[in-house]
């Protein structure tokens, strides 16, 4: 029904009044809010932040390779300054350091064995060593077949030129759209990286990083493509005139040791060690013995 023009002025003064009562209401709720919000924060202020940490990850019981008197490690010796044969020496290298290392603080005899490196995993597997020590890189496909410890460096494959053609690459476009025929160790991540980002070049696998380096100064191949260290190691030393690197990491690689799956102890107690030594600087200090540090990637 509708209303007549004689009601509408009462109409309008309930609406006015119903208007004025909200009104109050709001200002008594917004002031009960306010209040509150200032409550909230004088505790906020008076009591400190305490942050529930989260646990530290508890050791598994020791059992497998952890409780044997002596630890087995697969290394491959061709990889200077990672793992290699020294006249003189013997076995030596950044890794040969750390076993040695760990043997000492887990109060295990380390007994080295030396196998080729795409044989590494397959040593493992059969139980005839107990840890992959050997400059591996972490990749899908062997993190299926065996466990790796966190990193304890963080790397790429780079590249090793003949010193007269590096102004032939003065950015990353030019030289991966070379034409040259590009060298890499087989079985390797280099192998990926060379494969997988020079689109026009030739392949020419190598058996091995000496055979690499010695087929580019012959001219047989005009890229070597291998890890990091190796590149340092080779352009870096003062007395090589005849190879230069190429400094841009083609990929990004972490280095890590490799154990069985079935060997969780031995990796938490390894993992445990290798955060113990980059609190305690010992990390650093072993690679510093055979790489100049500024170039490694922790």
């Amino acid at each position: 029904m509708h209303r007549t023009i004689a009601e509408a002025p009462h109409s309008l003064t309930r609406v006015s009044q119903r208007e004025n009562m909200m009104r109050c209401l709001l200002k008594g709720v917004r002031r009960r809010v306010v209040l509150l919000c200032l409550s909230v924060f004088a505790l906020s202020c008076s009591t400190p932040y305490n942050p529930t940490l989260p646990p530290s990850p508890v050791a598994p019981p020791p059992s497998g390779s952890l409780l044997k008197s002596q630890l087995r490690i697969g290394v491959s010796p061709d990889y200077e300054p990672l793992a290699y044969k020294d006249k003189p020496l013997g076995l030596v290298g950044i890794e040969v350091d750390f076993a040695n290392q760990l043997g000492k603080e887990l109060g295990k005899e380390i007994v080295f064995v030396e196998i080729p490196f795409p044989e590494l995993i397959k040593a493992l597997l059969e139980e005839r060593v107990d840890i992959i020590m050997s400059g591996m890189s972490i990749t899908n496909e062997r993190a299926r077949l065996v466990n790796f410890t966190d990193p304890y460096s963080r790397n790429g494959q780079m590249a090793l030129v003949r010193a007269k053609d590096v102004p032939s690459y003065p950015n990353v476009a030019a030289f991966l759209s070379t034409t040259g025929k590009i060298g890499f160790v087989q079985d390797t991540t280099g192998e990926l990286a060379a494969r997988g980002v020079f689109k026009r070049a030739t392949v020419a696998p190598q058996p091995t990083i000496s055979q690499g380096i010695g087929a580019l100064r012959k001219g047989e191949i005009d890229v070597f493509i291998h890890d990091a260290p190796t590149i340092w190691r080779v352009a870096g030393n003062p007395n090589e005139k005849e190879l230069g690197g190429l400094y841009w990491p083609l990929t990004e690689e972490n280095l890590a040791w490799a154990v069985r799956k079935s060997d969780e102890p031995l990796r938490f107690a390894l993992n445990s060690k290798l955060a113990e030594w980059k609190d305690n600087g010992r990390l650093k200090l072993i690679i510093t013995r055979w790489v100049n540090v500024k170039f490694w990637a922790q």
